[in-house]
């Protein structure tokens, strides 16, 4: 099959092949280092294929044999020319990466996050995976944040704070697209001689845009704009080595609100004054393509390669990179080619400053404001409860300018107010017992009222037998009992015996000499009576240990009782009482209490101990204007702990009541939620 030179293809944006622009004319393109490519084609306006080159639908094109790139044809650009023709402008497919955006806030990098992973962060973010990573040379770990911006613009920032020359290069062949990012080659590639390949040649210098201090601003506005003093030993500036001395002190300064990291601000910064350190130096040169007419004799010219400048007539002979190449005509001027060397961009910051402008990025990005912020407190506190404030530092307080704390002492305030209360049965915590002593009592005689008397019956008592205690006998005399006469009873048949001997009546009746003996009487058989006359006389009776049976019936006593009252004498005395253990049950019934309205102020401390995050603070009364930002608590790095509370502890000497502040000024970002 012949291969047809410089015919364009055209496809759909599913990479379906449409057509072959085999009547298309005046194709161009401009390859420029480390920026947006482009391409440009005409067709006559009767050419029926102009139906497949619709917006975004992709076009290949080739110089001669040699694929130059993947283009998409642009939508806004579509123009007719004077003969009715229909010009197309293209740009490399890259551009497609501004389709997609990084909406609102991103962050990825610093310390253990390297430019691979940075890149693949930014490729992780299209609709449509397209581009994939291929080939990194760079493992930096710079930080980077990115608010509303589209893809491209987010990936063509990520080698600008390299130190050391870069350039991307697409692989664009396939259906998945690769991206690579490479080092700029350190040796020439290839050499333009004057009237060899040379055709034209124009030398530029241009010292206008010398500098040799750079003043480097970053996130942020006014006294709360980044600088890079904490990672530059406290100076806002670089300086360029040599330079000064060269061209003496040329200042300048940057200002890119992009960086909110102040490292990789410096780094950024460094690697725009080496750039701008020395003139700029540029060679325009209108050569002859000699590779396209033998391609395995001469080296193809590509953005980035450096080549060899030689004329010997002007006396130059430099090796500097190619920042450009361009043709105006492969189709009618195959071998001429304009080629742009320089020692650097003339636009330092690249092609992003154009990106900016589409997508308008200084517009998107959240900048924010220095604010004021005051903590009140004012409450009672004592040595055991002492005034707590707290006060929560987010990660938007970008800076933190001030932070100072004021208080006053006041007295103890209290207020009371009653309020209704239902009721209810609560009971008491448990008492242990206890045995108590009352106070000494002094005793005295006490009468009681009088009281009338009466007669009143017992209650009724059933007799019985019983017994009385045993009792022990014994001899006992009768009371004196007086004597006298009595008759005995009638007697009948009546016969004494006398026992002679025996006293009666304490006489003895027996003759002296007489021995005892016993006469019996025969008295006369008839009634009769004695006459005794007894003496006054006692009888002695001896009792032996008894005890007596009682029967007693039943019976009830009926008692008497006069009018009376009672005499009481109470001695001094004391009563000991024996508490047990116990609790009580106590009953609140529903009620209300009165209202009482009142301010009642008690004691007023002396002197208080401040504590900020844990720190003792040295401080003198009054408590006026103290710094406390140097007593917050700081990560490793030493700043100020973010997204955490901060507490500051005042704790006095006795009750008291305290008024404080804590005054904040700060820097915060715009960023944030809805709009409440």
């Amino acid at each position: 099959m012949v291969v047809v030179d410089n015919i364009i293809r055209v496809y759909d944006r599913n990479m379906k092949k449409l057509a072959y622009l085999e009547n298309a004319y005046d194709i161009g393109y401009e390859l420029t280092l480390n920026e947006l490519w482009y391409a440009s084609f005409t067709l006559p306006a009767d050419d029926i294929k102009n139906q497949y080159c619709q917006p975004f639908n992709y076009v290949e094109i080739y110089d001669g044999r040699e694929r130059i790139e993947l283009f998409r044809i642009m939508p806004s650009t579509l123009t007719r020319n004077t003969k009715g023709d229909i010009v197309y402008q293209c740009e490399h497919v890259l551009a497609t990466l501004l389709d997609d955006v990084l909406f609102k806030y991103h962050q990825i990098g610093n310390i253990g996050v390297y430019t691979t992973q940075v890149i693949r962060y930014i490729l992780d973010q299209q609709t449509e995976k397209r581009w994939q990573l291929g080939i990194c040379e760079f493992n930096r770990q710079f930080e980077y944040k990115w608010e509303n911006e589209n893809l491209l613009a987010a990936l063509f920032s990520v080698p600008q704070p390299f130190d050391e020359g870069y350039r991307w290069e697409f692989d664009t062949t396939g259906t998945v697209w690769r991206l690579h990012l490479k080092k700029l080659p350190a040796k020439f590639k290839a050499d333009i001689v004057y009237k060899k390949n040379m055709v034209e040649i124009q030398k530029e210098v241009d010292p206008t845009s010398i500098v040799t201090r750079l003043y480097c601003l970053g996130y942020g506005e006014g006294d709360n704009q980044l600088g890079i003093e904490s990672v530059n030993n406290g100076l806002p500036y670089l300086q360029a080595s040599g330079a000064s001395t060269t061209w003496g002190i040329k200042s300048s300064i940057l200002v890119d609100r992009r960086f909110e990291n102040p490292e990789t601000l410096k780094a950024y910064g460094q690697a725009l004054l080496n750039e701008l350190k020395n003139p700029y130096k540029s060679y325009s040169v209108k050569a002859v393509d000699l590779h396209r007419r033998d391609p395995n004799k001469y080296e193809k010219f590509f953005p980035g390669d450096i080549v060899r400048i030689i004329d010997k007539e002007d006396n130059i002979i430099e090796d500097l990179p190619i920042i450009k190449v361009s043709k105006s005509d492969i189709t009618g001027s195959p071998g001429d080619i304009e080629i742009e060397i320089a020692n650097k961009n003339r636009d330092v910051a690249g092609s992003i400053s154009d990106l900016q402008s589409r997508t308008r990025i200084n517009e998107v990005y959240a900048q924010g404001a220095t604010n004021q912020m005051i903590v009140p407190f004012a409450d009672n506190a004592d040595p055991q409860n002492p005034a707590i404030m707290r006060v929560y530092i987010p990660d938007t307080m970008v800076r933190i300018n001030k932070c100072i704390l004021n208080y006053q002492l006041e007295a103890f305030r209290a207020y009371s107010k009653a309020i209704a209360g239902g009721g209810g049965t609560v009971a008491s915590t448990s008492a242990g017992g206890a045995t108590t002593q009352t106070s000494s009592s002094g005793g005295g005689g006490t009468t009681t009222s009088s009281s009338g008397g009466g007669c009143t019956t017992t209650s009724s008592s059933g007799g019985g037998g019983t017994t009385t205690s045993s009792s022990g006998g014994g001899g006992t005399t009768t009371s004196s009992s007086g004597g006298g006469t009595t008759s005995t009873t009638n007697m009948s048949n009546v016969q004494e015996v006398w026992d002679i001997g025996t006293a009666i009546g304490g006489h003895m009746m027996k003759p002296a000499g007489e021995p005892p003996h016993v006469h019996a009487l025969d008295t006369h058989s008839h009634p009769h009576k004695h006459n005794v006359n007894i003496p006054n006389h006692r009888h002695d009776i001896t009792l032996p240990n008894h005890r007596h049976d009682i029967t007693l019936p039943n019976h009830r006593h009926d008692i008497t009782i006069p009018n009376h009252r009672h005499d009481i004498t109470i001695p001094d005395h004391r009563h000991d009482i024996t508490i047990p253990n116990h609790q009580h049950n106590v009953t609140i019934p529903d009620h209300i209490h009165e209202l009482e309205f009142g301010i009642y102020q008690g004691t007023t401390a002396d002197k208080v101990t401040i504590k900020v995050d844990g720190k003792p603070i040295p401080q003198t009364q009054p408590g006026q204007d103290i710094d406390i930002v140097k007593y917050l608590s700081t990560d490793s790095a030493g700043k100020i702990n973010r997204n955490t509370w901060h507490t500051i502890e005042i704790i006095p000497d006795r009750m008291t009541r305290i008024v404080a502040n804590v005054f904040m000024q700060i820097f915060t970002n715009s960023r944030g939620g809805g709009d409440y």
